[in-house]
């Protein structure tokens, strides 16, 4: 492989070279939301909503690459939940850097032992996912949110295990803005408003 340059546009998200491009729908991620009723009935009436887009670099997926990849988060919620990203473990668990391009997010990491983080993802703000961090992304905004992500090409995503076991915690829109609730059991369900100080890291 030679070296290469790439092209970011930090308001549309694009990335020119692009190895591929992908688009995340809401029937391909109605499991991920609390609010089963609402996710199905929006899929009842017709309307199946881009959540989430992404171009991939041209890296391969192989150890020693750096591979890296643009997400565009659409402004929205399902129910009350703000549209998101599935999240994922990596495969081989290693770290993963993101950087904030354009909109307003915030990320939400849980390790595979419990622990759980939430970082703000703004224009420049970076966020380092250390391994055996779970790690979802959230568009808090009336904007896309675009990021740009950079990890190991042997990494791997891991969904079924989040799928699976679920988030610990969720952002949903409140009266005065967006609120981070503890769920009581894994994946979708039931819920309550976070505790104060308990949106802190930790």
């Amino acid at each position: 492989m030679q070296p290469f340059r790439a092209m970011l546009d930090f308001d549309s998200g694009s990335l020119v070279p692009a190895a591929a491009g992908f688009s995340r729908r809401l029937s391909e991620m109605i499991g991920a939301y609390a609010d089963q009723e609402a996710a199905r009935s929006l899929l009842a009436h017709g309307d199946d909503p881009v959540i989430y887009t992404g171009y991939d670099a041209s890296v391969p997926a192989e150890a020693g690459h750096l591979t890296f990849r643009t997400t565009i988060i659409m402004p929205g919620t399902i129910g009350t939940e703000y549209f998101m990203t599935k999240g994922h473990h990596h495969v081989r668990d290693s770290a993963e850097f993101y950087l904030g391009m354009s909109g307003s997010g915030v990320m939400l990491m849980q390790s595979r032992t419990g622990e759980f983080a939430r970082q703000d993802l703004e224009p420049r703000a970076s966020v380092y996912v250390p391994p055996g961090w779970a790690h979802r992304t959230v568009n808090i905004g009336d904007a896309p949110l675009v990021f740009l992500a950079v990890y190991f090409g042997d990494a791997g995503h891991d969904y079924d295990s989040v799928a699976d076991a679920g988030f610990g915690w969720r952002v949903f829109r409140g009266a005065d803005g967006p609120e981070l609730h503890r769920m009581n059991m894994a994946g979708a369900g039931q819920s309550r408003p976070a505790e104060p100080g308990a949106d802190d890291d930790g």
